[in-house]
C-alpha cells in the first residue's frame, strides 16, 4: 500500500517535467486552422524552405527574404530546445554545428513576407 501511495505522489510531483505536455495545448488546438492555412499557403506560393546539413552546420534557405521565428524541439530532452528569431528579412540562415546536438528534432518555422504568414513544420535528423 505504501508503494502505491509513493508511486502516485512521485507521478504527481514529476508531471510538470513531462516533455509531451505543452502548457498552451488548448490554445494551439484553437489555432490549428490558422496553422493549416499558413502551411497550405507556403505550398501554394512555393515558399517552402530548403534545409541542408553539412560540416559547417544546418543551412535553411528560403526562396525569398523572410522574417522568421524558428523553434527546434528535442522531444528526448526539452532542455535542448532552441529558438532563433529575426525581424530583418533573410534568405539564408546558418545554424552552427555546435548549436544543435545530433539526433532527431522537430522544426517549426513561422515566417512572413509581404505581410503574408507562412508555416513550415518537419522532423529533421542532425547527423
Amino acid at each position: 500500500m505504501g508503494f502505491i501511495a509513493t508511486l502516485v505522489t512521485f507521478m504527481i510531483i514529476n508531471n510538470e517535467k513531462d516533455a509531451l505536455i505543452e502548457k498552451d495545448y488548448y490554445e494551439k488546438g484553437l489555432n490549428y486552422d490558422l496553422d493549416y492555412k499558413a502551411m497550405q499557403d507556403a505550398r501554394d506560393d512555393k515558399v517552402i524552405p530548403i534545409i541542408t546539413t553539412n560540416e559547417k552546420g544546418t543551412t535553411i534557405t528560403f526562396p525569398v527574404a523572410v522574417a522568421y521565428e524558428m523553434l527546434w524541439r528535442r522531444l528526448s530532452d526539452p532542455n535542448l530546445d532552441r529558438k532563433f528569431k529575426s525581424d530583418i528579412p533573410e534568405e539564408e540562415v546558418i545554424i552552427p554545428l555546435n548549436d544543435l546536438k545530433s539526433g532527431s528534432w522537430l522544426l517549426r518555422i513561422q515566417y512572413k513576407t509581404d505581410e503574408k504568414n507562412y508555416l513550415y513544420q518537419n522532423k529533421i535528423m542532425i547527423p
